[in-house]
């Protein structure tokens, strides 16, 4: 295991992680409540950001490479979902395809992130062993 944690402590484990989640959840839905979505939007921002975030949630995430990915997802995933709902209901089309692009564009950054820790992490694991 990492970080200090002694084989087998789920309890250390789950309590750093749920901390992980709702320090970045809190981030995310302050960085949406203060409006910098739509000026990280017009700027590239959210297809930058959320990958950088997903990088450092999953580096400071404990446990199983499956675990430490869902932590660095989860927060992401919750507010892209939660906010493609939300768009698909405007009445306008072009408020519609406005509010479905502003919510995509971090879906397809955390992808992108998520690829580029799933292929760092093999690469370190193929280094480690040969």
């Amino acid at each position: 295991m990492q970080r200090g944690y002694k084989k087998g402590n789920m309890d250390g484990i789950f309590k750093h992680n749920v901390v992980n989640l709702v320090i970045s959840t809190l981030a995310i839905l302050c960085a949406y409540c203060i409006e910098l979505g739509g000026v990280l939007f017009w700027f590239g921002g959210l297809l930058v950001i959320p990958a950088i975030a997903v990088w450092f949630q999953f580096k400071f995430a404990l446990g199983c490479f499956k675990l430490r990915l869902s932590v660095a997802v989860a927060p992401w995933l919750v507010l892209c979902l939660s906010g493609l709902l939300w768009a698909s209901k405007a009445s306008h089309e072009g408020q519609r395809a406005m509010n479905m692009l502003f919510f995509e564009m971090p879906l397809y950054s955390i992808l992108i992130g998520a690829l580029v820790v799933t292929t760092r992490f093999i690469y370190k694991k193929f280094r480690e062993r040969s």
